[in-house]
């Protein structure tokens, strides 16, 4: 279930991209599997792999930069709440007080939140992480290709 402060954030970062003249990206419609034998698929085909996996590097890109955007937001409301607690609790000792914080429910449910927002973030990296491998690795194959080529024809 994703957060709704993630939600929010989402539509406005959407609206953001429509206010300035941006189109987001979008996820491809069809959906390809990475092959596991670049040098035999065809020339056709390949291109069709880096169109496809450059659309998926963008649209995962953008969908971590939302992420991302949430959980600044939500670090911040996180501060500002302990921060808020902290002064306002009694104490002898600052370490104290902030023990005191810690230890209320809105404090400890605010940094669950975090922390799952966080961790979905690393999540959706890595899978970032492996498109842009992909994707890569289809370009450098049509280097290669051009390379071969040029040699070639001389």
């Amino acid at each position: 279930m994703v957060d709704d402060l993630v939600k929010v954030f989402s539509d406005r970062s959407n609206e953001l991209i429509r206010s300035l003249g941006l189109h987001a990206p979008v996820k491809p419609n069809v959906e390809l599997t990475f092959p596991s034998d670049l040098s035999k698929v065809s020339d056709d085909a390949l291109g069709e792999h880096l169109a496809y996996w450059c659309s998926m590097c963008s649209y995962a890109h953008q969908k971590v930069s939302v992420l991302d955007g949430a959980f600044v937001l939500a670090r911040n409301d996180y501060d500002q709440e302990f921060d808020l607690r902290l002064y306002n609790v009694q104490g002898s000792s600052v370490s104290e007080r902030k023990v005191k914080v810690s230890a209320s429910k809105t404090i400890r449910e605010m940094k669950t939140r975090l922390h799952t927002i966080e961790a979905d973030l690393k999540i959706l990296k890595a899978v970032v992480l492996g498109y842009d491998l992909k994707n890569s690795a289809i370009s450098r194959e049509i280097t290669r290709r051009n390379n071969e080529r040029q040699l070639r024809d001389g």
